[in-house]
């Protein structure tokens, strides 16, 4: 009897096709690997910034209450992980509870039940990009003959979170393309949207249990801050770069950067095949709506209060005090206690009191960001 010319078989792996975030594609994922390895619990991931040493928990799969959300370290500082980047190397624990003298992020695992992990370093051209994390409940479940597969479901995670990132800078640059083609000057230094995008970044996570943010969701905050201003691109670099205070008329044209910010964002974001919805939706908010104030008196909409989206308030709490600090061609500095003192004023009308706060009571790592992006060139012109 002859074999069949077409065999039916369905793609374990289809759903890593669509259109979806990190967060759930790795649910699949581990959806997945529960098929074969039931005694698997959590699989996280955390992405590593090797510019300010620190690695921050990314994405997950935990089935229940999730041990690590909104949790970041310097990777110096997590002996066993950066023990791991120096050996370039996996590591298995089959006893947590074992580990003497353990960290932070290992005291949770253990609070949580978690009593075994398998972790795995993620790279890029030879980068450190992060780590993959596998934990159960069950102790001396990992062995060699699982690893193999465990090894194999982590390079595809690190190749999806690759994909991400790419992503992400693939339509920055073409942002930042834009901007030098367009003839106008840049109105904001590197220096500006790196610390305003560590701002943005550090009070998200802080209202991060009261909003209900992913970690996802914050790192990609994070990652759209710097694009909040796009829209200048369709400004006049008469009006840009003007060092008096704009008339009437040049102020409802610099108004309109919002609204153009958005078309921009969806143009490129559709031209690059990127027009992920999550994606859109967030930097198209960022940039469109990091004017509107509490009180319904900003721009282009007039949203009031919660109507305006978390990221928006967020990136608009970073992006005001980063302007307050720094030397503008229109005025000098601002200390930060006389900028923190002025967010607390506007947080009665214009920004969201949670956001305000959650920046304030973190004065010492707002230096530590400030003085690692320190200004290096003359200073921008009109916020």
């Amino acid at each position: 009897m002859s074999a069949p010319l077409e065999i039916q078989h369905h793609d374990l792996l289809d759903a890593l096709n669509k259109k979806t975030s990190v967060s759930d594609k790795i649910a699949f994922l581990h959806r997945v690997v529960r098929q074969h390895c039931a005694f698997i619990h959590r699989i996280g991931v955390a992405v590593y910034d090797q510019r300010t040493d620190t690695l921050k928990t990314f994405a997950h799969s935990t089935e229940g209450e999730n041990p690590l959300g909104n949790y970041q370290c310097k990777l110096r500082e997590a002996r066993a992980l950066y023990q791991i980047f120096l050996d370039g190397q996996p590591r298995v624990v089959n006893d947590i509870a074992a580990m003497p003298s353990a960290r932070e992020h290992t005291r949770r695992l253990q609070a949580f039940g978690f009593r075994a992990s398998y972790t795995i370093p993620t790279y890029l051209d030879d980068s450190l990009t992060g780590f993959v994390f596998f934990n159960s409940r069950f102790p001396d479940v990992f062995d060699e003959s699982s690893l193999p597969y465990f090894d194999m479901i982590a390079r595809l995670i690190s190749l999806l979170v690759s994909v991400e990132l790419q992503q992400v800078r693939t339509l920055y640059g073409a942002l930042k393309m834009a901007t030098s083609f367009s003839g106008h000057k840049d109105p904001e230094t590197g220096e500006h949207l790196d610390r305003m995008a560590h701002f943005s970044r550090l009070i998200a996570n802080e209202v991060a249990p009261h909003y209900g943010l992913s970690d996802e969701f914050v790192e990609s905050i994070y990652w759209f801050a710097p694009m909040h201003d796009v829209g200048k691109i369709a400004i006049p670099d008469h009006i840009i770069r003007k060092p008096a205070k704009l008339s009437t008329d040049e102020f409802e044209v610099m108004k309109t950067h919002a609204t153009r910010g958005r078309e921009i964002i969806n143009s490129m974001l559709g031209n690059f095949n990127l027009d992920r919805s999550g994606m859109a939706r967030m930097i198209g908010n960022i940039a469109e709506y990091h004017h509107e104030n509490m009180d319904g008196s900003g721009y282009p909409c007039g949203l009031r209060g919660d109507d305006i989206p978390i990221e928006a308030r967020i990136v608009a709490v970073a992006d005001v005090f980063d302007a307050l600090t720094s030397t503008r061609c229109y005025k000098p500095a601002w200390s930060n206690e006389e900028a923190f003192e002025a967010l607390r004023g506007m947080a009665a009308w214009k920004l969201d009191r949670l956001c305000v706060d959650a920046l304030c009571r973190h004065a010492g790592k707002v230096r530590e960001i400030q003085d690692l992006f320190q200004d290096s060139h003359e200073p921008p012109e009109r916020d």
